[in-house]
């Protein structure tokens, strides 16, 4: 194992402590060592470094914790699970992960816990972060830890002295672009217009968002404009076309090199007060606004609606693994990691996104938070996600993001490369168990 951390109560800093609440000890688990497999997207990490004197103090449960970023980290667990280690028993996971490890046996439906724990209230939480994040084929496979949905982060003093409105639609979110990017007081700050991730890891997923935004939802049933409801291509070729020509032409109107840039570049750009727009998740971006070295960068910046399509939905769970030894201490934990109280002090304290209703209407949170949490919910609300199969993995990697970076970036045609995002995802789906006619 690359990193391991083990954490004690005893190393654990003075700081982090002072933020703990107070637990009735419960501790029935005392000598269980729980190994937890943490991403390492930084308000999760932190929920979890947190959680390991609380769980401590609160089950007598040890734990033994692992991390890694989301690029590694799902290759990581196969490798594990494949072998049948035992390495983990609980595990912080994407969405689109769900069904590779429910289909592999790798991880546990939560069904019998969750009809057998009376303390157990699954109508907390937002309906989309329990179904997107954890639920394949009818069963509940993880407890939902972190949701999103990207939202658009802009400069307001830089929108005020221009006398732009806030975009509302592609159109307008290139004219303003293209106004700040022509403007030579901001080209010799070295400020432009909007920086995207592009074309590699999640910047891939631009033009999807704006096809989403095209396309006729209500011509047939489907959840991704992907495939119908009997898994069968249903996409629409001129508007994915089309799509894909608007991202490969916006090359040019990026910073040099924006080509490379993957979620830290695109916050850091922006931080840096480099860029008058950009969209991200959002949970990375506030909690970087949060810093007080920040402040006054945070004063300048408001959310909106990414205006350039339908945004891309985000989501993350607590799955227990199937080689675990003690997933009775396992659902105590993800149980306890994801409740109302802890998505509320997980989201003021670092920054996670929340997936309980209550953090959203907390009135705590309404001077600070307000317009933000608006937002997010309302990004979540019209989210999209990619989809549901066994193979979903593939629509984040692979040759379905070479070719998606191919056409980006004008190595390919927007026509020539769709038909080769078709043939693949063609693939995908027959690879999942679902033949193409």
């Amino acid at each position: 194992m690359k990193r391991i951390i083990v954490l004690s109560l005893i190393v654990v800093s003075v700081l982090l402590i002072a933020i703990v609440p107070t637990f009735a000890a419960e501790k029935r688990f005392d000598g269980v060592t729980l190994k937890v497999f943490a991403n390492s997207h930084d308000p999760m990490l932190k929920a979890v470094k947190w959680s390991v004197p609380v769980v401590k103090e609160k089950f007598g449960i040890d734990i033994l914790m692992d991390e890694a970023p989301y690029g590694t980290q799902f290759d990581k667990a196969m490798s594990a699970f494949v072998a049948h280690t035992g390495q983990y028993d609980v595990i912080v996971g994407a969405h689109q992960w769900t069904g590779a490890w429910a289909d592999g046996g790798y991880v546990i439906p939560l069904d019998d816990f969750i009809k057998n724990d009376p303390e157990f209230d699954p109508s907390i939480y937002v309906e989309k972060a329990y179904q997107i994040n954890s639920e394949w084929k009818g069963k509940q496979y993880a407890l939902p830890f972190n949701m999103e949905g990207r939202l658009m982060f802009y400069r307001k003093d830089i929108f005020e002295k221009e006398g732009f409105k806030v975009p509302t639609n592609r159109e307008e979110w290139l004219s303003i672009v293209q106004s700040i990017n022509n403007n030579p007081e901001y080209k010799e700050k070295g400020i432009w217009g909007a920086v995207y991730m592009y074309a590699t890891e999640q910047g891939i997923s631009y033009p999807f968002e704006t096809y989403f935004q095209m396309f006729d939802w209500n011509s047939i049933k489907t959840e991704n404009g992907f495939w119908d409801e009997n898994f069968q291509i249903c996409i629409d070729k001129p508007k994915m076309v089309e799509a894909f020509q608007y991202w490969q032409d916006r090359l040019k109107d990026m910073p040099p090199g924006v080509e490379s840039y993957n979620l830290p570049e695109a916050y850091q750009f922006y931080i840096d007060g480099k860029a008058a727009m950009t969209e991200v998740w959002p949970l990375t971006l506030y909690g970087m606004l949060l810093d007080p070295a920040n402040a006054d960068l945070r004063a300048k910046t408001g959310t909106a609606d990414i205006a350039i399509g339908y945004p891309m939905s985000g989501g993350w769970g607590i799955f227990i693994c199937a080689d675990s030894k003690i997933q009775e201490a396992a659902w105590e934990y993800i149980k306890f990691m994801t409740t109302a109280e802890n998505d509320l002090f997980f989201f003021k304290e670092f920054g996670k996104g929340p997936s309980a209703k209550a953090t959203y209407t907390d009135d705590s949170l309404k001077e600070t938070y307000g317009d933000w949490l608006k937002g997010q919910s309302e990004a979540i609300s019209k989210a999209v996600s990619y989809g549901k199969i066994a193979t979903m993995s593939e629509l984040y990697g692979g040759n379905f993001a070479v070719i998606t970076n191919q056409i980006m970036t004008g190595k390919l045609p927007a026509e020539e490369g769709v038909d080769k995002l078709i043939e693949e995802l063609k693939g995908i789906l027959e690879r999942a168990g679902y033949p193409q006619k």
